[in-house]
């Protein structure tokens, strides 16, 4: 072969490797917004809200809520949630499992442990995004969560 034809060949080899590079970087990040608000039809809201604290661990509690504002303000402070895949190694810390119910469609859960890392389920999903582990790369603050549990606002 001649030269020529092996520089073609190579930068065809290299265009595809660094094409195959670059989307399987893209599916590796997305948002808390991607993987549960855009699966909701539009009329549908979250009417129920359940967060479980340390649910295998002796000081385990629950929380079921029903107050639309408390809900509202969750689903604005983790709509923001950018997220990468990830691994959750060396998690410590309080777990927190919150479980979003709508009246017909789809119930949304999360796993949320310490250093920032998640896991979303989806009811009527197996898609293979919602069995990654995610690592939220944007700004969070995990207090809005753990004040639910400080205050004496339960709804049940």
């Amino acid at each position: 072969m001649k030269r020529r034809t092996w520089y073609i060949c190579l930068s065809l080899a290299v265009l595809i490797l660094g094409s195959a590079g670059v989307y399987s970087a893209l599916q590796t990040r997305t948002s808390f917004k991607e993987l549960v608000l855009d699966q909701m039809n539009a009329s549908e809201s979250v009417n129920e809200m359940r967060i479980i604290k340390n649910r295998h661990q002796p000081d385990g509690s629950e929380q079921t809520i029903t107050d639309q504002a408390i809900i509202t303000a969750m689903m604005k402070n983790l709509s923001d949630i950018r997220l990468r895949k990830g691994s959750a190694q060396g998690n410590s810390g309080d777990e927190y499992e919150i479980w979003f119910h709508t009246w017909s469609g789809p119930t949304f859960g999360i796993h949320y442990g310490s250093p920032n890392y998640l896991r979303i389920y989806n009811g009527s999903s197996n898609q293979k995004k919602y069995s990654w582990e995610y690592k939220v790369v944007s700004p969070f603050d995990p207090s809005v969560i753990e004040d639910l549990f400080k205050s004496n606002t339960r709804s049940d």
